[in-house]
């Protein structure tokens, strides 16, 4: 069951609260707010200045937002669009500010989930997806090394670790990983277990049960994003324009146009361009009223951390994941020290629903605030972990996730009847459940692909094979038509 269906069905929530939750995800989520929680990432901001104040009157192609997912598209379409499209992104806020710039920076595909995959879409549509998201971390990280920004995004790949201290949760872990090393012998060869004596005593996780560890990478998100868009605007001048602080406010049909063309409204004035592409992934629905019941905003939480004076860096080896009986967390280290922690969804209100359908980053929950400014000297053990001088916690924050509502990314041209405007020339990538790292950039190459194609852009021999994207992550109008969640609970249920 996707996610968000399944804390919406929680019999234990009374019901009211369950609608409330389900008002909030039909509910137009807005702009991002100006005032928002202090993400440890975006501190000393890289500064975007345009060339020129006016906007340009037309462009062939504006993209909305300006994280992970809009720089992969961008970057695609730059490399092998054959007409030197030119391209315009708007931020409503500063650059990379949104999920992107406050998420974990952790490039992690623990393949936990083959299994419900195989159940629900069969083994090979399972595979496909699998091996998709295993492709970010090579992907990504190649990416770094050929930019030069490997070093200052602190692009690495580490080992995971999947640590479990139940018994019933480890042996489900087990069953899971038999699973997914049958099925994918070569793709699961890094994939190892560990338990009870067998855990080696330097990971100092003495409280666990068992552990899963594979490949994995971590990163600063924002500087691997704004690394990657400088050296694009250097690379071509005369084609890509970053506008910040710049937001979409409205689109229109432009009638009197000859061509399909759009009409971009923005606080600066209006543009016209062929292609709309919608890369705001909790704030989709804003410009796209009928993604509202498909694509569902959910806020989580980060944290930025001091370790304990006992507890050795272990930045260049691992990263991790703490499983419990309700819901995880997640943490990787950076090179300096600082433990970058977040999760504790399941500790907040209600289980977390309170954090259905919320699209502020302004906020933070004060249970999950408890819950992960307590968990590390505990999962490490203090005999472990020892003291911290001065105040543990250097920042706490809140960002913006989009769930879908049948679990999977939506990718592709949009259809009429989900933006009310003529079915021409808009596009969107977003809901990737939390997953982001492991799915938007690839999400984001196959967009751009796909524009350049049926736009008879793409360059002379440039590559059109598409073979490699899961078809369950494309934007139909059957997915459209069969994917809305009822907008109210019937016999405590959402069917």
């Amino acid at each position: 069951m996707p996610f968000a269906t399944e804390v919406l069905n929680d019999p234990t929530i009374p019901a009211s609260l369950r609608q409330q939750a389900l008002d909030r995800i039909f509910t137009d989520p807005g702009l991002p707010p100006s005032f928002t929680t202090s993400s440890f990432w975006l501190q000393n901001p890289q500064k975007f200045e345009p060339k020129e104040k006016s906007l340009p009157e037309e462009v062939d192609i504006v993209i909305v937002g300006s994280g992970i997912t809009g720089a992969s598209i961008t970057r695609t379409l730059l490399q092998n669009g054959a007409s030197s499209p030119s391209i315009l992104m708007l931020e409503a806020r500063s650059i990379c500010s949104g999920a992107t710039g406050r998420n974990g920076g952790h490039i992690i595909e623990t393949a936990d989930e083959y299994a419900d995959l195989a159940d629900t879409l069969g083994v090979e549509d399972a595979k496909k997806l699998l091996r998709f998201r295993l492709a970010h971390l090579k992907e990504m990280l190649a990416v770094a090394e050929e930019l030069g920004i490997a070093e200052e995004a602190q692009a690495r790949k580490v080992q995971f670790l999947s640590v479990y201290f139940g018994e019933g949760p480890w042996k489900d872990a087990l069953e899971r990983l038999r699973r997914f090393k049958e099925a994918m012998p070569e793709e699961a060869t890094e994939w190892t277990s560990f338990e009870g004596d067998s855990i080696p005593k330097d990971f100092l996780l003495n409280r666990a049960r068992g552990i899963v560890a594979g490949p994995a990478g971590a990163l600063w998100p924002y500087k691997y994003v704004t690394g990657i868009l400088a050296h694009l605007l250097e690379k071509y001048p005369a084609q890509f324009r970053i506008e910040e602080h710049t937001p979409v406010l409205a689109i229109y049909d432009d009638t009197a146009s000859p061509t399909p063309t759009y009409k971009v409204e923005t606080n600066r004035g209006t543009i016209k361009a062929r292609h709309v592409i919608h890369c705001t992934n909790a704030h989709v629905s804003h410009l796209v009223p009928g993604m509202r019941g498909r694509i569902i905003p959910v806020r989580g939480q980060m944290s930025a951390q001091t370790p304990g004076d006992r507890f050795p860096c272990q930045a260049a080896a691992h990263s991790w994941l703490f499983n419990y009986d309700r819901g995880f967390d997640y943490l990787t280290q950076l090179p300096k020290g600082q433990m970058m922690l977040g999760g504790g969804f399941a500790h907040g209100e209600h289980g977390g629903l309170a954090e259905l359908g919320v699209a502020t980053d302004s906020e933070m929950s004060l249970y999950i605030d408890i819950h992960l400014s307590g968990a590390l000297s505990a999962v490490f053990g203090r005999e472990n972990w020892g003291r911290v001088d001065g105040e543990s916690v250097q920042a706490m924050w809140s960002g913006n996730m989009a769930f879908s509502s049948d679990g999977l990314p939506w990718v592709g041209r949009l259809p009429g009847a989900a933006t009310r405007r003529a079915e021409n020339g808009e596009w969107v990538c977003a809901a990737f459940g939390g997953e982001g790292m492991v799915q938007a950039w690839l999400c984001g190459r196959a967009l751009a692909t796909m524009l350049l194609v049926g736009d008879g852009m793409l360059v002379k021999g440039g590559d059109t094979d598409l073979s490699w994207f899961p078809h369950q992550l494309l934007c139909s109008r059957e997915r459209f038509d069969t994917t809305e969640l009822l907008r109210d609970v019937v016999d405590g249920s959402i069917p």
